[in-house]
C-alpha cells in the first residue's frame, strides 16, 4: 500500500501499488495547464490549476467512490473528493512555486475545487489565489520535490493561458532539458525515493516552468 503521506492526493484504501512495479517511481502522472488570473491593475492575483491524471489512477479513484471507470460519474461523490485533494495538498503547497520578479510568492488556500472525469481520466481544477497581488515578471513550476508524481506540461495551445493580463504580456513553457531516468536502469531502488521529504529537491530537476513577461 502507497503510504497517504507521500502522496496525499491518494484516496484511502485504494491499493494502487498493487498495480505498479516493485522498482516503479513516480506512481502517478500528472498533466497539467494553468491560467494566471491578473486584476484591472495588473498584478497577477491567482493561479487556476488544471490538473488531469494518468488512466491508471483515475481507474483506481473511482473504483473509490463506488463507480465503474466506464460508467457516469457520480458529480456528489467527484465533487467530494475534489475538496479532500485541494485540502490534503496544502501539505505540500500544492507542489506550487510561484516567484514574481525574483521572489517567492505566498499562496492562500486552494478555492473552487471541482472535479470531472471524462474519457478515463480525472481532471482537478482549483485556484490558488496570490495573499498579496503583485505585478512583474512571474515564474510558475510546479513538481513534487520527492518526485513520487510526475507533473507535465499538457501539449500543444492553451497549456498557459492569461486572463485580464496587461497588453503585451507573453507566457512561455520551458520544458526540462532531460526526461527522466527510468529507475531500474539508474539502479536507484524505491527506497531511495522513500528517504525523500518533502525538503528534498530531486523532483526540481524535472520542473516545468511557466514565465510570464510582460
Amino acid at each position: 500500500m502507497l503510504r497517504p503521506s507521500r502522496l496525499p492526493i491518494l484516496l484511502a484504501g485504494i491499493a494502487l501499488a498493487a498495480a505498479t512495479p516493485a522498482l516503479a517511481h513516480p506512481h502517478v502522472w500528472i498533466t497539467t495547464r494553468v491560467e494566471l488570473d491578473y486584476g484591472p491593475d495588473g498584478a497577477l492575483r491567482a493561479i487556476r490549476h488544471a490538473w488531469t491524471f494518468d488512466p491508471t489512477y483515475s481507474a483506481f479513484a473511482v473504483q473509490g467512490l463506488g463507480q465503474s471507470p466506464t460508467g457516469p460519474a457520480n458529480p456528489t461523490a467527484l465533487a467530494a473528493l475534489a475538496r479532500d485533494n485541494t485540502d490534503n495538498l496544502a501539505e505540500q503547497g500544492y507542489f506550487t512555486l510561484l516567484k514574481v520578479n525574483g521572489r517567492k510568492q505566498d499562496l492562500g488556500a486552494a478555492a473552487d475545487p471541482a472535479m470531472t472525469f471524462a474519457d478515463g481520466q480525472l481532471t482537478l481544477r482549483f485556484t490558488l489565489p496570490l495573499k498579496a497581488p503583485v505585478a512583474g515578471t512571474a515564474s510558475l513550476e510546479v513538481y513534487d520535490p520527492t518526485y513520487f508524481v510526475a507533473f507535465s506540461l499538457a501539449d500543444g495551445e492553451g497549456v498557459a493561458t492569461l486572463a485580464g493580463a496587461p497588453s503585451g504580456c507573453r507566457a512561455t513553457a520551458h520544458r526540462p532539458k532531460s526526461a527522466p531516468p527510468a529507475t531500474a536502469a539508474t539502479g536507484m531502488s524505491e527506497a531511495f525515493f522513500e528517504a525523500m521529504t518533502a525538503a528534498s529537491s530531486y523532483g526540481v530537476q524535472f520542473a516545468n516552468r511557466i514565465v510570464v513577461a510582460c
